[in-house]
């Protein structure tokens, strides 16, 4: 995928579609709604990214394979955080050392 992923490189792709490939016989997905910068030090950088997706299925945390359209494939440890009346909210958080 990537070779350095920062809360910079999501920015173009808030609103943004991504596929949910863990079941191709139940396809869905999932939007990126935001990006949170939780710390970014000379060494360190922390940061969350948060997605919205269908009231079903419900996807309990873990690694899921994502596609994009300009992306292409990745794959990224996603929890669920919340539920509202149009479905759930998942984020994946990033915490890394900078060169």
């Amino acid at each position: 995928m990537l070779a350095q992923i920062t809360p910079t490189m999501w920015a173009d792709y808030v609103g943004g579609q991504f596929d949910v490939l863990d079941d191709p016989a139940k396809p869905f997905c999932l939007t990126l709604t935001r990006i949170v910068e939780h710390i970014k030090t000379e060494r360190n950088e922390a940061f969350s990214i948060f997605f919205h997706g269908p009231p079903a299925p419900f996807m309990p945390q873990g690694i899921r394979k994502l596609k994009h359209s300009q992306l292409g494939e990745l794959s990224l440890f996603l929890v669920p955080i919340g539920q509202d009346k149009d479905g759930f909210e998942y984020e994946a958080v990033f915490n890394h050392m900078l060169k």
